[in-house]
């Protein structure tokens, strides 16, 4: 019995700090997913530091509006698949899978903060050629 109490408080613990971990941003993996830059808008902060191909810099949130525009019309999407998300306290990230049409494949990373204690805010995009990489 005392057994049982132990593998069941483990595993209440284990559910708290994965739920902790949780990234509440189904409308920006959403909006990846289907390559719509506009749908990003209410989620970027008024600058966003965008490391695109190791070239790195900070736009203003029209800029990365247009930037993201530019790359998903070059590289349409089949698939984003989000492989990895974590973070502590109200900044978090989350690296995902991006897979166009043509069989390219991006690693795209999101840094966000929650701001008002509920919504995440975009602070950083970083997109990389991930065709090579992956099977």
């Amino acid at each position: 019995m005392r057994f049982f109490l132990i593998i069941l408080m483990m595993f209440s613990l284990l559910t708290t700090v994965q739920g902790q971990e949780k990234i509440e941003c189904e409308e920006i993996v959403n909006a990846i997913k289907n390559a719509q830059a506009t749908e990003l808008s209410p989620y970027l902060a008024n600058t966003v530091e965008c490391d695109m191909f190791g070239k790195s810099n900070v736009y203003s949130k029209a800029q990365t509006i247009q930037v993201m525009k530019d790359f998903f019309t070059q590289n349409k999407p089949k698939q984003f698949t989000v492989n990895h998300q974590g973070g502590q306290g109200e900044t978090k990230f989350f690296i995902g899978t991006y897979k166009t049409i043509t069989g390219k494949k991006f690693r795209i990373s999101c840094s966000v903060k929650q701001e008002a204690g509920k919504t995440d805010i975009i602070r950083q995009i970083r997109i990389e050629d991930y065709t090579d990489n992956q099977p």
